[in-house]
């Protein structure tokens, strides 16, 4: 009570904390400062910010919700600094590219935990973090580095009916 004021000034101070290193760690990977690969190698590492992470999103509430807008817009910084350092594609729309990717990335890892761990402890974690990164991986990085569809069609299609879409020159 004394340094937060309440038990949701501790999970708020807690999650600024925990969206700050998450913020760091992506950034690094997304400007080539680090080697992706490598911490991929060293997933395990990230296991107390990740449980954490889907502790807090889980708890819901207003600090689940401000908890996920944060991670989104932290996204989209980062992917931003990615488009800047030629590693990652630009967007017609980076906003929701980027709470798109929130949504899938924290998603498949609430299911993985949901389906396979009944991690209680951050050791147990480490190993279901483990197990899913090596399910995973592979197909993640094939579809994001490769595509999925073999042509324009389906966007092509989409964007007829949007309205008002994005001119090709806005995606820079």
């Amino acid at each position: 009570m004394h340094h937060f004021g309440s038990k949701d000034g501790l999970r708020a101070a807690c999650d600024a904390f925990v969206l700050d290193f998450i913020h760091s760690e992506k950034m690094k990977a997304t400007t080539r400062s680090v080697n992706a690969i490598a911490q991929l190698a060293e997933v395990e590492q990230y296991a107390p910010y990740a449980m954490y992470a889907l502790r807090s999103i889980q708890a819901g509430g207003e600090l689940g919700k401000v908890f996920v807008e944060r991670m989104a817009k932290d996204a989209e910084d980062y992917l931003e600094a990615g488009v800047q350092s030629g590693m990652i594609r630009p967007s017609r729309d980076p906003a929701a590219r980027a709470r798109w990717m929130t949504y899938q990335h924290t998603g498949s890892l609430l299911l993985w935990m949901s389906l396979h761990g009944k991690a209680v402890e951050v050791d147990e974690f480490r190993a279901e973090l483990r197990r899913m990164s090596d399910e995973i991986t592979l197909p993640a990085l094939e579809l994001f580095t490769d595509g999925l569809f073999v042509d324009r069609t389906m966007l092509d299609d989409y964007l007829m009916y949007v309205p008002d879409p994005p001119a090709e020159s806005e995606q820079r």
